[in-house]
C-alpha cells in the first residue's frame, strides 16, 4: 500500500494537488448524508481555526488511483470532501456577487479551476469532485447556483446537497471580504488530512474492512456493500465486483423512493431481506454483516454465487418496498397498488413484510401477486391491526417461516400431498393461519366492547384506518374515487383546515345524562362512537350533546365539505329513537330516556360498521364464517353482539349500507 506524506497533514489544497487531482464517488457509494448539525459543527471549527497557525487534524480520505492518472475514486471520506467543495463554490458565488476578485491573493477563478471545475470557458468542462452519473446533473447545478434549477429532487441525498449550499450561502452572506477571504484560507490551508492511496484492488478490500470496524456509524447496508467489494477484490471476480458496481445506484435509489433512507431504516429492510434469503428465524436476523460474513466466509471463493444472488435479492426487494411506500411511482398493476396502498396505511405490518417481499420478487403473475397482496391485506388487520395478536404468541414465525420456504420452492416439501404450485399452498396455510387466529368470530369479538371491558377505542391505533376504510366504502357505493390517501394524511403533510380528526359522537364530559354520571361509560368507548371528520367541525360541535351533535354537523357540513359518514347519522338517531319509542318504557323524555337512546343509537351504527369489516375483510375459506351480525346492548348477556352463521346469500358493501 502506498502512502500520500505520511508525516504531515495535507492541506485541502495539496488533497486537490492545486487542480491536478480529480475526485470521483462511484455510483455505488451511499449519496451525500451531511446534515444541518454536521455542517454546523465543521462551521464552528473553521471559525475557531482562522487565527491559528497550525493545521487542525479533519480526518482520512482513502482513494483508489484509477490506472496511474490523476483521477481517484473515493473509498472512504466523500462525505468531507464534497461538504467542503459545496463550501467552495458558495465562496465563489458570493465573491462574484460582493465583486471580489482575488481572495488573499488568489483569483476566485482559480479558486474555482482548483476546487470545482475548470475548462468552463472553452466548453470543455472537467469537474475536481464528481458524485456519478446519477447524481451529477443536480450537484453541478447546486454548484453553480446554490440551487437546483432543472433537476429534480430524487432522494434525500439531493435536498442535503441543496440545504448545505443554502446554509453555507446564508452563513456567508454576513461575512466582509476580509472575513470571507479568512475563511477560504481556513478551508483550504489550515484543515489537515491524511490520504491513503491503495494500489491494488486487494488493498481497497483491506482498507473496507478496516474502516467498517473502526467504529465509524455505517449502516449495515454500506458495511454489505463494502463487504462484497472486499470479496470480489480479494478473489479477483470481475462480475461480483461489476454487479455490485452496477446495481446499488438502483437499490439506494429504490429505497430512497420508500423513504428508507435513515441507517436504522435501511437496517430494518436488511432483517426482513435476511429472513427470506437466508434464515426465517427473526432473533438471528439482526447483524446482517455478521452473519453474512460467516455464511460467506472471505476465505472460500465459490460463495461468489451465492452473495450475487443476494444482491439480485435486494435489489428486487428494493423495489417492492419502493411499491409499497410510494405507490405513485410504482410499477405495478392497480390492482396490486390498491392493496398495497392499504397494506401502507396500517399502522404496523413488519409480520407480513418477508411475505410480501418473497411474493413480489417470486411471482410473475401479477393477478397472482395481487390477490396474493389483498389476502396478506387482510391477514394483517384481522390479525395484527385489530388487536387479536398477543406479545406472548405474535405469529411471526409462522409467517416468517411461510416466507423463506415459498421463495426458496421448498414449501411443498413440509406438507403430504400433492399441490400444483406453491402459490396456491402457501395461499391455503394463510388461511388456515387465519382460520385459527383471526376467524370471523374472533374478529367480531375485537371490534366491539362488552359491558365490563375496561378497552378504549380511542386508543386503538387501527381506528382511523378502520373509519377511512369505511367512509371509502361509503363513497364507493356514491361512485366515486378513493380518498384514503386524503383522510389518513398526517397533520404536518396538510394545511390545517385539511387534517382530519377522530372525534366522540356522544362527547367524552357529557354529564347532562343521568344514568352517565361515569365518564368512563362503556357506550362512550365504543367503536359505534367515533367518526372521522375534519378537525374544523370537530371544534365547532365537539362539547355538544348527541342530538345537537347530529345536527350541528349538518349545518356545518354544508359549509365546509365533510365525510360522508356524516350523513348517515341523522337517519341513525331517527331509528333509535323509533325503537326506544316502541318499547314504551319512557313516557317523557327524560334523561334516561336520552342514555337509552344514545345506547341504541350507537347500536345501529356500530352494527353496520361490523358488518363492514366482515365484508370488507372476508375471507373465502375460513373457519367459522359469519353472514351478519347482530348488535343490541339492552340483551342480558355480557356480550352484546350475536352472530348468524354463513348461508347460501353472500351480502354485498350496498346491502350492508342500506
Amino acid at each position: 500500500m502506498t502512502l500520500d506524506n505520511t508525516l504531515e497533514l495535507l492541506t485541502l489544497n495539496k488533497l486537490f494537488k492545486n487542480g491536478e487531482r480529480q475526485f470521483f464517488v462511484p455510483d455505488y457509494q451511499r449519496g451525500y448524508s451531511w446534515e444541518e448539525e454536521h455542517r454546523a459543527d465543521l462551521i464552528d471549527d473553521i471559525e475557531q481555526i482562522q487565527h491559528q497557525i497550525h493545521k487542525h487534524y479533519t480526518g482520512t480520505v482513502v482513494a483508489s488511483c484509477q490506472d496511474g492518472s490523476s483521477r481517484y475514486d473515493i473509498v472512504d471520506g466523500q462525505q468531507r470532501i464534497t461538504t467542503l467543495v459545496l463550501l467552495l463554490s458558495s465562496i465563489v458565488r458570493l465573491a462574484r456577487l460582493k465583486g471580489v476578485k482575488e481572495l488573499g491573493g488568489v483569483l476566485v477563478d482559480d479558486v474555482e479551476a482548483v476546487y470545482i471545475r475548470n475548462g468552463g470557458n472553452s466548453g470543455n468542462s472537467s469537474y475536481s469532485l464528481e458524485l456519478g452519473q446519477v447524481r451529477d446533473p443536480l450537484f453541478r447545478e447546486v454548484l453553480s447556483h446554490g440551487d437546483n434549477i432543472n433537476q429534480k429532487i430524487q432522494s434525500k441525498a439531493d435536498q442535503n446537497i441543496i440545504d448545505a449550499a443554502k446554509q453555507f450561502d446564508i452563513w456567508l452572506s454576513k461575512k466582509s471580504k476580509e472575513s470571507l477571504t479568512l475563511v477560504f484560507q481556513a478551508v483550504t490551508s489550515k484543515l489537515g488530512f491524511l490520504m491513503y492511496a491503495p494500489a491494488q484492488d486487494a488493498e481497497i478490500g483491506l482498507m473496507f474492512e478496516v474502516i467498517n470496524n473502526r467504529g465509524k456509524p455505517l449502516s449495515e447496508l454500506e458495511k454489505i456493500k463494502n463487504y462484497l467489494i472486499y470479496f470480489a477484490s480479494r478473489h479477483q471476480i470481475g462480475d461480483l465486483k461489476e454487479k455490485v458496481n452496477s446495481s446499488w445506484p438502483v437499490l439506494l435509489q429504490a429505497l430512497n423512493i420508500a423513504g428508507y433512507t435513515s441507517n436504522e431504516a435501511e437496517n430494518r429492510f436488511l432483517r426482513v431481506c435476511w429472513i427470506v434469503f437466508e434464515d426465517y428465524n427473526k432473533s438471528r436476523s439482526h447483524h446482517v454483516y455478521d452473519n453474512i460474513k460467516i455464511r460467506y466466509s472471505p476465505k472460500n471463493p465459490e460463495h461468489w454465487q451465492s452473495l450475487s444472488k443476494f444482491v439480485d435479492f435486494i435489489v428486487g426487494s428494493a423495489r417492492a418496498y419502493a411499491n409499497l411506500y410510494n405507490v405513485s411511482q410504482s410499477t405495478l398493476s392497480p390492482k396490486e397498488n390498491r392493496n398495497l396502498q392499504r397494506i401502507a396505511f396500517h399502522p404496523g405490518h413488519a409480520s407480513i413484510l418477508p411475505l410480501l417481499i418473497a411474493i413480489s420478487t417470486k411471482e410473475m403473475n401479477e393477478d397472482k401477486r395481487a390477490i396474493m397482496f389483498e389476502l396478506l391485506e387482510k391477514l394483517n388487520f384481522r390479525y395484527y391491526v385489530s388487536g387479536i395478536a398477543n406479545r406472548s404468541d405474535t405469529g411471526q414465525g409462522d409467517l416468517f417461516w411461510f416466507a423463506y420456504h415459498y421463495y426458496h420452492g421448498t414449501l411443498s416439501e413440509q406438507y403430504e400431498g400433492e399441490w400444483p404450485c406453491e402459490l396456491d399452498l402457501l395461499r391455503e396455510r394463510l388461511v388456515n393461519f387465519i382460520s385459527e387466529r383471526a376467524n370471523d368470530h374472533k374478529l367480531v369479538q375485537y371490534l366491539t366492547l362488552d359491558k365490563d371491558e375496561s378497552g378504549d377505542y380511542y386508543g386503538w391505533r387501527g381506528l382511523k384506518f378502520f373509519l377511512a376504510s369505511y367512509e371509502d366504502s361509503l363513497l364507493e357505493c356514491e361512485r366515486k374515487g378513493s380518498k384514503l390517501t386524503q383522510y389518513l394524511a398526517s397533520r404536518d403533510k396538510v394545511h390545517t383546515n385539511d387534517f382530519y380528526h377522530l372525534e366522540h359522537i356522544w362527547a367524552a364530559k357529557d354529564f347532562e345524562v343521568v344514568n352517565d354520571a361515569d365518564d368512563r361509560n362503556v357506550n362512550k368507548r365504543r367503536l359505534g362512537n367515533f367518526i372521522l371528520l375534519m378537525e374544523t367541525l370537530n371544534i365547532r360541535v365537539s362539547n355538544d350533546r348527541p342530538e345537537i351533535k347530529v345536527e350541528g354537523y349538518f349545518k356545518y357540513e354544508k359549509i365546509q365539505p365533510n365525510t360522508m359518514m356524516i350523513r348517515e347519522l341523522r337517519k341513525d338517531f331517527i331509528e333509535a329513537q323509533k325503537l326506544v319509542d316502541a318499547t314504551g318504557a319512557y313516557v317523557r323524555k327524560v334523561p334516561g330516556y336520552w342514555y337509552q337512546v344514545y345506547q341504541t343509537f350507537l347500536d345501529v351504527r356500530e352494527q353496520r360498521m361490523v358488518n363492514f369489516a366482515l365484508q370488507r375483510w372476508n375471507i373465502d375459506g375460513i373457519y367459522k364464517p359469519v353472514t351478519m351480525v347482530v348488535i343490541d346492548s339492552n340483551t342480558t348477556s355480557n356480550e352484546i353482539f350475536k352472530c348468524q352463521p354463513e348461508h347460501s346469500k353472500t351480502k354485498t358493501v350496498d346491502d350492508i349500507h342500506n
